[in-house]
């Protein structure tokens, strides 16, 4: 790229650093290219990819390959490619159905994974080794160093503090715990983390059943009972951090009275015993049975479902309402809860049904981990 008499240096700056990352791109989309093939890619001028591939190669990015074989007279090209020791993200999950810890290379190859069993609800303490054990297993002789990593975590997340926090019936952990100081010497970079729902909701924005919608409110149904809103493409996380908590939402119970939605499952008997997780088990059969206990109980929760949804969209207008759980597409249950809320609803609002089931919240740590690790190699000032 030429630097034009006059233009403010951060400004050339900015146009280089577009330009790489236009060369990036299309290097993690194709193995190796020469820099005749990135320009036809890009429409960018061959000059001005010539000087990116040479600025990515005296920066360690790029590497040759090898020419590139020619029909023509003339010296054949050279291709380029990404070097494999550049780094790797690391996404992580931890919930009631255990943890799990993924390595991705730059083109979200997953060169590893580690699971461990987890309790649940289990305590702080438990939770802690459980983790600091996966994450030494994860990044035992990788490739490269970490250069991002994102956790998903089964319960609501501090905004400011990334610190897993504990709220009444909360089905996962039953105290607190501060990952962050916990995972980020082991790692060596700073993790992003959020709530599995929060993960799950950007999941289906990225490839599910919400791509293109950039307006919409997600309610999870599982062990839990959570919520994510994304407007503008984008969650919103509440002062705190805990928005889109519907367990707490008032809405109408067995006898007709404004109760909890946990509230409810606890007056139908559908609570594991002793515990504020929600019997996923015994609501499936409560939604699919067929004798008069379970009808009824059938009715009341898509009547307490459907009051929470009217309630999220009367107050925010989404364009869409996302549901997803281990429970959201119990036979028969989403077309009721669809009917239902219809008819609650004022301004009409579509209903979808989740598509990635429960890899969401790890597929959106992924997105996440993936997006800042490509990030990460242009973080530098462009050389010039």
């Amino acid at each position: 790229m030429t630097d034009v008499p006059g233009a403010p240096r951060a400004s050339l700056a900015l146009l280089r650093r577009i330009t790489d990352r236009h060369v990036v791109d299309q290097l993690l989309a194709t193995e190796a290219m020469t820099r005749a093939e990135v320009a036809a890619a890009t429409g960018i001028s061959k000059p001005t990819v010539s000087e990116a591939v040479r600025r990515l190669e005296r920066e360690g990015v790029l590497v040759e390959a090898g020419a590139a074989p020619s029909g023509r007279r003339g010296p054949a090209g050279v291709h380029y490619r990404l070097r494999t020791d550049l780094g790797v993200a690391l996404a992580l999950e931890g919930g009631p159905d255990g943890l799990v810890a993924e390595v991705l290379d730059l083109r979200g190859t997953v060169l590893r994974r580690v699971e461990r069993i987890t309790p649940s609800p289990v305590r702080a303490a438990e939770l802690a080794a459980s983790l600091v054990d996966l994450v030494r297993d994860a990044t035992t002789d990788l490739p490269g160093p970490v250069r991002a990593g994102a956790l998903s975590l089964a319960g609501p997340v501090d905004r400011t503090t990334g610190r897993l926090v504990h709220l009444p019936h909360s089905p996962f952990l039953v105290d607190e715990l501060d990952a962050r100081p916990l995972l980020e010497p082991l790692v060596g970079v700073g993790l992003a983390i959020d709530n599995d729902v929060n993960w799950a909701a950007l999941a289906e924005h990225d490839a599910g059943v919400a791509t293109g919608v950039d307006d919409f409110a997600y309610l999870h149904l599982g062990h839990g009972l959570g919520g994510a809103l994304v407007q503008g493409g984008a969650l919103v996380r509440g002062h705190t951090g805990l928005a889109g908590e519907p367990a707490h939402v008032l809405t109408r119970g067995p006898d007709g009275r404004a109760t909890s939605l946990v509230g409810c499952f606890g007056e139908l008997g559908l609570l594991r015993s002793g515990s504020d997780t929600i019997a996923v088990d015994a609501v499936i059969r409560a939604l699919t049975g067929e004798g008069s206990q379970d009808v009824r109980r059938r009715d009341v929760v898509v009547e307490a479902v459907a009051g929470v949804l009217a309630t999220v969209a009367t107050l925010l207008n989404p364009a869409a309402l996302v549901v997803g759980g281990p429970w959201a597409a119990a036979p028969g249950f989403t077309d009721r809860l669809a009917a239902r809320t219809e008819e609650l609803l004022v301004a009409p609002t579509p209903l979808r049904v989740a598509r990635l089931g429960g890899a969401a919240p790890l597929l959106g740590a992924r997105v996440s981990a993936l997006r800042d690790l490509r990030s990460a190699l242009l973080d530098a000032e462009p050389a010039s």
